[in-house]
């Protein structure tokens, strides 16, 4: 770091992202809640049809896929916002509400960019403990904020809330609710069909997970008319490439594909909890595409972080209190899962 940062950051200031290797070398990567499957075998082509146009502005606000992104949802166009990941729409909603020294209201744990978030537009960060089995506890919904944001199913955990218990413990809620749903494809049910009763409500999806865009960074929010126009007025010029808009289109036109990954993840996701707790592993009940557990008395998640590392394996360790003794492990493909298991069995070998 320079000394030309703004010291309010502090020296250690940054998002931490999950190791991306930088050679093949047989890494299996479980560290980033990435597809277990490539994407739908007409994306590439997509993205190269829309290539030949790069010299050319694309649509501002998306088009055709905020279009389609709409039909999905069985909204309006104008209630969808598309931004360059769930990454970007969360940083709108810190610019289009929180002005400095307002406060956000978050849970915790929760996703690890809210914070540096915060820090960056000079709002006061508010996390709330969760209740330990995911639930929210009372106090979110009536602590003054401008802002609150809560990951459904959460991350790191998996925890899901209900939509209709999610809505009971918001009802009152003041300010915007941004409802972050990046893993809810991989869940029993979403908050979207709620939105029409709650005009301060916004849905935050991504096509990074279920259908696995991970590179082209595609995310948008679902909301009244209203905040979508607020988000439209604080973003970027163009927050999203030709590239990724066409690329985006041809996956969600992929139907079968999409349903083959969340098959997938759902299948692996019950194996691998149910063989890592026939191991004597702590498993977090997860609705997300991954499983967070911790490892049996007697080995730290560190130390088996650190081991699968050395096998080739990435998980995740977040060094944290209160999370420091689990390990997020990505779902899979089958391969993947019987890789992952029979190295953590090798250790209780």
């Amino acid at each position: 770091m320079s000394r030309f940062l703004r010291s309010s950051l502090g020296a250690d200031f940054g998002y931490t992202p999950g190791e991306q290797p930088t050679d093949d070398g047989g890494w299996l990567k479980l560290n980033s809640n990435e597809s277990p499957l490539p994407p739908s075998s007409t994306v590439a082509a997509a993205v190269a049809e829309a290539a030949a146009e790069l010299a050319r502005y694309p649509s501002p606000v998306a088009e055709p896929l905020r279009s389609a992104l709409a039909r999905l949802h069985v909204v309006e166009p104008e209630q969808v916002f598309v931004a360059n990941g769930a990454d970007q729409v969360l940083d709108c909603c810190f610019r289009a509400y929180a002005s400095p020294g307002d406060t956000v209201v978050r849970t915790e744990p929760g996703y690890s960019l809210l914070p540096i978030l915060a820090a960056l537009f000079s709002v006061r960060d508010e996390p709330v403990a969760l209740h330990p089995d995911g639930s929210l506890p009372p106090g979110f919904a009536v602590r003054p904020a401008v802002l609150r944001v809560v990951v459904n199913p959460n991350s790191p955990t998996g925890h899901w809330i209900p939509p209709a218990a999610l809505e009971a413990r918001l009802w009152e809620a003041s300010g915007i609710v941004a409802i972050d749903e990046a893993y809810c494809d991989f869940a029993p049910a979403s908050c979207v069909p709620l939105l029409p009763a709650h005009p301060n409500w916004l849905v935050i999806r991504t096509l990074s997970k279920s259908h696995a865009l991970a590179g082209l960074r595609v995310g948008y929010a679902l909301g009244d008319h209203a905040l979508i126009a607020d988000l439209n007025a604080v973003r970027d010029s163009y927050p999203v490439d030709r590239c990724a808009i066409a690329g985006a289109m041809a996956a969600l036109e992929d139907r079968a594909h999409h349903r083959l990954i969340v098959s997938t993840v759902i299948r692996e996701r019950a194996r691998l909890s149910d063989r890592l707790a026939g191991l004597e592993w702590r498993v977090e009940p997860s609705q997300a595409n991954f499983v967070f557990a911790s490892p049996p008395p007697g080995i730290t998640a560190a130390a088996v972080a650190t081991r699968l590392r050395e096998a080739r394996i990435l998980v995740r360790h977040f060094t944290v209190p209160g999370l420091d003794a689990f390990l997020r492990i990505t779902v899979g493909d089958a391969r993947a899962t019987d890789r992952v298991l029979a190295a953590v069995s090798a250790l209780n070998g």
